[in-house]
């Protein structure tokens, strides 16, 4: 059977100071709220949609320090005989580490410190792991925060780690619900955002993976198209040459630059970071998580700078992306009285050397039809299903998240979750008293 336990770990980190004492109101440069498009017809991009100017009622993040030192930091690790998933509660409830057990490597980026600077919406955030990104463009206001954190079980008996949050800017509540199979190496992610509000509101959700920048490395994902911006201007262009650059092989790839791959309707949602030898890091979700996305660095002077900033000696990565809407450039809008579902799963893939030696058109259709093939995608969905009683059950808490989502109004779709009007730090044996 799978195992769900709560530990903690050793990681040298910066002090992160205390809130500011009033609350956002200049805001933090976002690029995204300055883009001029050039755009088809039939793209249909909410452009501009959901845009804020600052991170309000949230207080920045703005007062620490760049001086390491060894914590002891919270974690929840779920595991099983072929993955350990180490989460970080304390902190967005980032998923920080994901070991296949049977080669010994880890699928994610994990960075050997937690060093912040400037680049969230409330200015600290730090790199490594996968992100939850949700309610406004860029880094969530949760990226430095503890979530609530509770344990239930799923049909199976199988145990499941439940972290969610209220979210103060859109006014919806959202649950992550994660477990592992006994006989599965995939870990689930069953997502859930809810609103029960009596307005429309614009929405955000992207999964940020940090993920290893292999030499020889390529990105797997199946579109011929993708958005991108050049200074101010964004445009849709052909992949994977852009501009006489192979962009799926990262390592060439000169300047920062994010590619929104465009994939067709009915594909498979996948995206694959893999070595030279063809190992690496799957992503795989149902459709409502439609769109994927490639962050590079870059490889320049500057780029390096980057790189060396935010870590000590964990090396180089990059990020690939998961997110509700076609890009980041905007939001899209989401009903009232209404919940948002998809289920992601994050495992190894092997691909064969001689995979990655043939174009980019027939690698991507070779493993695209290897995914239709192995039924992965339909057996997402019917996860999603099936485990919809096991999302709106109650679970025993464990940790404490903030005090706003019990001073809002809960109905049908979030009464099952637990809020505390006190900010208290309790550990998980006084919350199971």
């Amino acid at each position: 059977m799978s195992e769900l336990r709560f530990e903690t770990k050793k990681i040298r980190v910066a002090d992160l100071g205390k809130e500011s004492c009033v609350p956002d109101l200049l805001g933090e440069l976002t690029m995204q709220n300055s883009l001029e498009f050039h755009l088809d017809e039939t793209d249909e991009i909410y452009e501009g949609y959901g845009r804020v100017k600052n991170a309000y009622p949230y207080r920045q993040r703005n007062t620490y320090t760049r001086e390491l030192k060894e914590q002891e930091v919270k974690t929840a690790i779920l595991e099983n005989r072929y993955l350990k998933a180490v989460f970080l509660p304390e902190f967005g409830g980032r998923l920080w580490e994901l070991w296949d057990k049977y080669t010994g490597r880890n699928l994610l980026y994990t960075n050997d410190v937690l060093q912040f600077s400037n680049l969230a919406v409330r200015n600290a955030w730090f790199s490594g792991g996968v992100e939850w990104n949700i309610g406004i463009i860029g880094h969530t206001p949760f990226t430095t925060e503890p979530l609530y954190t509770a344990q239930t079980t799923n049909e199976n008996g199988e145990p499941v780690l439940r972290m969610y949050e209220y979210e103060r800017i859109r006014k919806v509540t959202y649950q992550m619900d994660f477990w592992l199979e006994k006989d599965s190496s995939f870990l689930n992610c069953r997502m859930r955002i809810v609103n029960e509000g009596k307005e429309v509101v614009p929405m955000y959700w992207w999964s940020n993976m940090a993920v290893p920048e292999y030499k020889k490395g390529r990105v797997i994902v199946p579109a011929v198209q993708a958005f991108t911006s050049s200074g101010n201007q964004v445009t849709k262009v052909d992949v994977p040459m852009v501009n006489g650059t192979d962009i799926s092989d990262y390592t060439s790839i000169k300047k920062s630059v994010d590619y929104f791959f465009d994939i067709p309707d009915g594909c498979p949602k996948f995206i694959a970071n893999v070595d030279e030898t063809g190992y690496g890091l799957l992503q795989i979700s149902t459709d409502r998580l439609r769109s994927r996305k490639l962050f590079s660095w870059g490889n320049q002077e500057a780029s390096n700078h980057w790189q060396e900033y935010l870590t000590d000696k964990a090396g180089r990565y990059l990020e690939v992306q998961a997110g509700l809407a076609k890009t980041q450039y905007g939001c899209i809008p989401m009903a009232p009285h209404t919940a948002w579902e998809w289920m992601e799963q994050y495992g190894s893939v092997n691909i064969s050397e001689g995979v990655l030696e043939k174009e980019y058109k027939e690698r991507t259709a070779l493993v695209t039809g290897r995914i239709l093939e192995s039924g992965l995608h339909e057996k997402l969905n019917e996860k999603l299903e099936t485990s919809k009683a096991m999302s709106r059950k109650e679970a025993q808490l464990v940790y404490i998240g903030s005090v706003y989502g019990a001073l809002a109004a809960h109905g049908e779709g979030t009464k099952h979750l637990k809020f505390f009007e006190e900010n208290k730090d309790e550990t998980q044996g006084e919350l199971s008293k």
